[in-house]
């Protein structure tokens, strides 16, 4: 059976400020052409469909359009689960519509835990979603007040999930969650209170063939090979600059075995960071042209002095410039020591100690002149 995993899609999702849905857009279109093409089986979306628990309209009717091609266009099964950016209700809603033998869509706990059974020439294979949850949403569910962490809700779901399976039949689980050892990027959000355990033990999901998870954002194994994040569809941070983001697609065998590849997911727009003084990075992108306008900047500035309007320069030729760093901080309370008492009491000495920070000079003759004039009209004026 052939399975095309995919997670964390963050549908809705701004970057500084940018709208990211027609670049979301772009990549629903590869997951579809994947799909289409690739005689996937069965489609798994591990958590984090929208980025907000209220997701703005747009992002809502383009997941439910790509929804709607999936199931009209390919004979794919789909099963998909909400994350902890999601609102479990959201992701459920027309649930009741969903056609047994081919969606399996999970918000909340009290949703169907039974699984979608699919079969091949080997025989069955078992899907079990198990969405994200909150501690005292699943104690409530499950009628257990002792769970206390992240694994506990995990844990309680596995035990549910499998009383369901049919015997014989190979079992593939879909969940969102942290597993131990896993590497973070800087843009997931955590998955418990400060001080609490937010990670699992990969021993959680022992007796499954395929364990598709969703949460963190780099594609990994979590524990063993069987265990995997794909991660996310594009990256949603700096620190994710010249990654490649892809689907995993799996291959599962008779015995429960698994192969895996890996299919490249390319961004409409890149991110990537750019470091230098101002005219190096301005003149790089004059040098790119149009290449320049297909990327998602960040600036890091290695200018000593100030710079006048360097974001309006950078966005003239970067137009979608989004941070600007300075690796030079200007701090006019140091040259050569502290501006003491002495220098505030002679504006002269103040001027020239400011000059020389912003631009590494003091001022010449001529502008001592200019000063000097301006401050006996200041003088004159308080008078």
């Amino acid at each position: 059976m052939r399975i095309l995993h995919t997670s964390d899609w963050h549908l809705g999702r701004t970057l500084a400020q940018e709208n990211l849905l027609d670049d979301q857009a772009h990549l629903l279109e590869q997951v579809f052409d994947a799909v289409a093409a690739g005689g996937v089986d069965a489609l798994i979306i591990a958590g984090d469909i929208f980025d907000r628990p209220n997701p703005r309209r747009e992002a809502v009717a383009l997941f439910n359009d790509f929804l709607r091609r999936i199931y009209a266009e390919t004979s794919t099964a789909i099963i998909a689960i909400a994350g902890n950016h999601d609102a479990p209700e959201r992701v459920s809603f027309n649930s009741a519509l969903q056609d047994p033998r081919r969606v399996l869509i999970r918000g909340p706990l009290s949703d169907r835990a039974s699984p979608l059974v699919l079969d091949d020439r080997h025989g069955l294979v078992a899907f079990s979603a198990l969405p994200y949850s909150e501690v005292f949403a699943a104690r409530e569910a499950f009628g257990e007040p002792g769970i206390a962490s992240p694994a506990d809700v995990l844990a309680a779901q596995v035990a549910e999930a499998r009383q369901h399976v049919p015997a014989g039949a190979r079992w593939v689980l879909a969940a969102h969650a942290f597993v131990e050892g896993g590497r973070t990027t800087e843009t997931e959000r955590p998955l418990t209170q400060v001080g609490g355990i937010e990670t699992v033990p990969a021993g959680a999901f022992d007796g499954a063939a395929y364990v598709a998870l969703g949460h963190l954002h780099r594609a990994q194994s979590a524990g063993s090979q069987h265990i995997r994040y794909c991660g996310s569809w594009m990256g949603f941070g700096f620190d994710e600059a010249g990654e490649s983001k892809a689907m995993t697609l799996v291959d599962l065998d008779a015995a429960g075995g698994v192969t895996f590849e890996q299919l490249p997911l390319v961004s409409k727009r890149q991110l990537r960071v750019i470091n230098g003084p101002l005219e190096e990075v301005l003149r790089l992108g004059r040098n790119e042209g149009a290449a320049a306008a297909a990327c998602l900047v960040k600036a890091i500035l290695t200018d000593e002095g100030a710079l006048v309007d360097a974001i309006g320069q950078l966005r003239a030729v970067w137009p979608h410039v989004l941070q600007v760093e300075r690796t030079q901080r200007i701090s006019l309370a140091t040259v050569n020591g502290e501006i003491g008492v002495a220098d505030r009491r002679d504006p002269m000495a103040m001027v020239g100690n400011f000059l020389e920070v912003v631009r590494g000079d003091r001022p010449d003759a001529t502008e001592e002149k200019v000063l000097a004039d301006a401050l006996m009209i200041a003088e004159t004026e308080k008078d």
